[in-house]
């Protein structure tokens, strides 16, 4: 079994077994987290004056059917700039992006690092990080999906005094198909999904904090620096992640849509590539699978913004 398909086995949404251990855990978690809830109610830091208030950093590679929907989407939400990282595409990205990269929407910048993911991430850190409050390092197969909120940045207010928010995955499959429509946006194509959230998700980084450290996975978790403190991530719910201990609620108000697979025909070719983040593909077909099997619900929230999409794409939007 390889690191990832270890790692995988804590977010695919089993419960915790309550071993003592773990009850040790749980018990230690809630006690930190009332330190960390009381350090940031009176002595959290003040913001700070940004160019933009959130932007998402991204690294691709053969993408180009995908980035036109995910930059639209996420412009309709709250996003106010995109930093992407191109990893040795071969596609027609740049009449793709070339529009918003002229408009000052996206930054491109060449990246062929194999794998190049965390160094690319590292890279915007260490050159970009200033120009915004909010940052998530996110893939082109997720969207935030806020429930009640249409703007990202509202529903990050609450949260505005914390270095890290992680919000959770909601995983969606194939709905049945051998091969991606390119004529269809994605998130009307595939609805059939996982029953619940899994305990892995992507995070919403406060830059007026120091990341901790930049290693393999730190896009679903990571801590940052306050003084000597390490501090964990604080999840949707308000309850801070140590030890892989997720508090988690039954009703929420957002979610991280994550299309893991798209169609059956797209999986095949995520698996050829290899990965961004880990070089090569743990992506089997047995994990396809075992993935696939678990989509016994469907899910519709982020439908809430599809008319808006669908204008904004054809360029039909109407002035407000």
């Amino acid at each position: 079994m390889n690191k990832m398909e270890n790692n995988s086995a804590f977010w695919q949404g089993d419960s915790h077994r309550w071993t003592l251990s773990y009850c040790g855990k749980y018990l230690m978690t809630l006690a930190l987290g009332l330190v960390y809830k009381l350090i940031f109610k009176f002595f959290a830091r003040k913001p700070r004056n940004t160019k933009f208030g959130l932007v998402l950093c991204a690294i691709f590679k053969n993408e180009a059917p995908y980035l036109k929907e995910w930059i639209e989407y996420h412009l309709l939400v709250g996003v106010e700039h995109f930093y992407l990282y191109n990893n040795n595409s071969t596609d027609h990205f740049r009449e793709v992006l070339q529009p918003y990269v002229d408009n000052g929407t996206v930054t491109l910048t060449e990246w062929p690092e194999t794998p190049g993911q965390i160094t690319a991430y590292k890279h915007w850190y260490e050159n970009y990080r200033e120009e915004t409050t909010w940052c998530s390092f996110l893939d082109l197969d997720e969207f935030f999906v806020p429930y009640k909120h249409t703007n990202l940045q509202d529903w990050l207010q609450r949260f505005k005094n914390y270095p890290l928010v992680l919000v959770y995955w909601k995983m969606f499959g194939t709905s049945g198909r051998l091969e991606h429509d390119e004529n269809q946006l994605q998130i009307e194509q595939y609805t059939n999904c996982w029953p619940n959230l899994v305990s892995r998700g992507k995070l919403f980084y406060n830059t007026n904090y120091d990341i901790g450290y930049f290693k393999v996975d730190m896009m679903h978790y990571f801590l940052c620096r306050y003084g000597r403190l390490k501090v964990p991530p604080i999840n949707q719910f308000g309850k801070f992640v140590v030890w892989e201990v997720h508090r988690m609620k039954k009703k929420a108000d957002i979610q991280c849509n994550h299309y893991w697979s798209r169609a059956y025909g797209n999986y095949e070719k995520k698996h050829q590539r290899g990965s961004a983040c880990w070089g090569k593909s743990w992506k089997t077909f047995d994990k396809f699978l075992q993935y696939e099997h678990r989509n016994t619900s469907s899910d519709h929230k982020i439908h809430r913004f599809l008319v808006e999409l669908k204008l904004k794409m054809t360029g039909l939007s109407p002035e407000k």
